[in-house]
């Protein structure tokens, strides 16, 4: 620890280190602590497929898909052999199209098989009532990855440069050449323009509640007559829809003047270009490092990942929850857990605690709070259960006249079909967002639920032979991060049992939206390196982590050997981070986490034990006057 910089700037006295000595992988945007557990996990799961691509005794069928699957992703001489073959029935599928009624008697069957289009729909809880589960609309990503790049003329030609040269050589390398590939593109970035227009923001985004907009058949049926939505709805849930979730109003308010036969032959050459580049990876070597050069060059990634990580990839992302599973029940001890349940338990009783004592929210409000505490769900490890799909998943092979893209098509099948089978049924609460061999966690306010992946569970984060304080500075304020996304902008808005109902006093709330924008300008345009935060991107993950930081904090203080330093530097350990100019860009336009230093820095000035412990005062650049810092949770 560089104990000269504690003053100035904290986040690089601990990590200042490690910081020149560590090295960005040359197929990644960055090196981090969550990298370094990533890494470690990612050379354990593939030494794992190589041992059982040679012996497969013992494995159940979910893996023994996985190894079949990986035999056929590694397979790059016959993957050279069929070129680009496998994917020109599904393209020619799409230019056989005439019109878009043809477009909308094929919906379905192009929903189902994973073909990306122009709009589609998705399940999941209904926000208003969490027991059930309805139909989301939405329409598709734009090229670029936020409606700002669009709107600085500059960065929009460069970019839409990049993406077109790019592209041009994928279409190439797929057989479409010169002007034919050139007035495909074009066309395709035509469409691309009529939606920028009715295309939410990532700041729109990040209030995901805005994104609830139930819209009933009637209203549904004379917003898009040039093409019959509601029919399409209907299909592929097997029954009548009596309402959509619009997830865009402005989308769904401009169909009819965005979705016509005048612009059929934009959206044909949009599904076209979209679909080559969504199905490259599953063919030609040449074709899946092109395919994935734009995405290189946004995160200034140096390389495409090696040829053997990639197809263990293909294979594992596809069946990660089955792998993550095996991870989980073989590399995350008893122990562990049962230490990793109490700490969440004293977070939890810190929590309500907190909420007992809060000095802005009234009984009634504190009430509903701790009722919201009491009944949240908490998962850690590895989930009880897998999704049905993996069960029905069976792998072909080459020599039986299967491809990779026959494969994704399969899957998608199998995924698309249990997916619309959940229309208006109850969700099942003990399936995960992400595999247990995943370095996350994550918060589920339609579940009010939380989960702690086992691969979290380690050093730098977590670890049985690292100090209580230590613990509690890394996953303990992970933990506490989770459940303040309960109470965040966007978590508070929903109940105990997950649904979206306003449980606060007129007053509270009004008091909570005003800490809230406190946040915002605590982080609003703080100078981060790479250039300033968004603090209403960003407010929500900063509402967490000061609630986080703040709950881990006391917890630790109950504990005999409690101590201050430990606890502050694993706090700005876990945030280690190196990283390339681009991919700072890129997320301090679209992510809603702060940068990282910002992230250790920010909450530390914002404690009133650190500027205490370590004797701060307006001289020092970690300094924060007591009457700006913003505590809520």
């Amino acid at each position: 620890m560089k104990k000269e910089l504690i003053k100035t700037n904290y986040y690089e006295a601990v990590n200042k280190d490690w910081i020149d000595k560590a090295e960005i992988p040359s197929d990644q945007p960055m090196m981090s602590a969550f990298l370094e557990l990533h890494l470690d996990i990612e050379k354990k799961l593939m030494s794992l497929a190589k041992k059982w691509v040679k012996d497969q005794t013992g494995l159940n069928d979910h893996l023994v898909q996985f190894v079949n699957l990986y035999k056929m992703t590694k397979d790059f001489d016959t993957r050279e052999k069929l070129g680009a073959e496998p994917l020109k029935p599904v393209i020619q599928r799409i230019v056989d199209l005439k019109s878009l009624k043809d477009l909308e008697k094929k919906m379905k069957e192009f929903t189902l098989d994973g073909i990306d289009l122009p709009f589609g729909f998705q399940i999941f809880q209904d926000f208003k009532d969490s027991n059930n589960q309805v139909l989301y609309f939405s329409a598709t990503d734009l090229f670029l990855p936020d409606t700002s790049y669009y709107q600085n003329e500059e960065m929009k030609q460069q970019l839409m440069g990049l993406f077109q040269m790019t592209t041009m050589q994928v279409l190439g390398l797929y057989g479409l050449e010169g002007d034919i590939a050139q007035d495909l593109l074009n066309k395709a970035l035509a469409f691309d323009a009529l939606l920028v227009p009715v295309t939410k923001s990532s700041v729109e985004k990040a209030d995901y509640v805005k994104m609830y907009n139930p819209v009933l058949k009637e209203e549904l049926l004379s917003k898009t007559k040039t093409f019959n939505v509601h029919k399409v709805a209907c299909d592929l849930v097997g029954q009548d829809v009596d309402k959509v979730i619009a997830m865009n109003l402005d989308f769904i308010n401009k169909f009819e003047e965005i979705i016509t036969n005048a612009n059929f032959e934009l959206i044909k050459a949009w599904m076209v270009v979209a679909n080559i580049l969504a199905f490259s990876p599953q063919l030609t070597e040449n074709l899946r490092v092109a395919s994935g050069a734009f995405g290189r060059a946004l995160q200034g990634i140096a390389e495409a990942q090696s040829q053997e990580k990639f197809a263990f990839y293909q294979a594992y992302d596809r069946l990660s929850q089955a792998v993550g599973l095996y991870y989980g029940i073989n590399y995350f001890g008893p122990e562990a857990k049962k230490d990793v349940e109490d700490m969440v338990k004293t977070i939890i009783s810190v929590y309500k605690d907190r909420i007992a004592k809060n000095t802005w929210l009234n009984e009634e409000t504190k009430a509903k709070a701790i009722l919201k505490l009491k009944t949240m769900n908490v998962h850690i490890g590895y989930p009880n259960e897998l999704p049905k799909y993996y069960d029905k998943y069976k792998v072909g092979s080459y020599a039986e006249g299967s491809n990779l893209v026959l494969e994704k098509i399969k899957y998608s099948q199998l995924v698309q079909k249990e997916n619309f089978k959940k229309y208006n049924k109850k969700p099942n609460r003990n399936l995960w967002a992400m595999p247990a061999s995943m370095v996350n966690a994550y918060y589920q306010p339609t579940n009010n639920q939380i989960v702690f992946p086992a691969a979290i569970l380690q050093k730098p984060y977590y670890s049985l032979k690292q100090g209580r304080s230590a613990n509690y500075g890394g996953i303990g304020a992970v933990i506490a991060h989770e459940i303040s996304h309960a109470f965040d902008n966007n978590g508070a808005k929903f109940d105990e049992f997950g649904s979206l109902k306003n449980w606060w006093t007129d007053a509270d709330l009004k008091t909570f939206e005003e800490k809230a924008k406190d946040m915002i300008a605590l982080f609003d345009g703080v100078e981060s390196g790479y250039g300033p935060c968004n603090g209403t991107l960003t407010v929500s993950e900063n509402i967490a982590d000061s609630g986080g930081i703040r709950c881990a904090l006391e917890a630790s203080k109950k504990e005999k050997d409690h101590n201050y330093e430990e606890f502050f530097k694993n706090w700005a350990r876990v945030w280690r981070q190196k990283a390339s100019p681009q991919i700072m860009q890129l997320l301090l336009t679209i992510d809603v986490h702060s940068p990282s230093n910002l992230r250790a820095n920010m909450q530390l000035k914002n404690l009133v034990e650190f500027q205490e412990y370590y004797e701060l005062n307006e001289k020092d650049e970690m300094y924060l006057p007591k009457d700006k810092m913003v505590e809520i949770w």
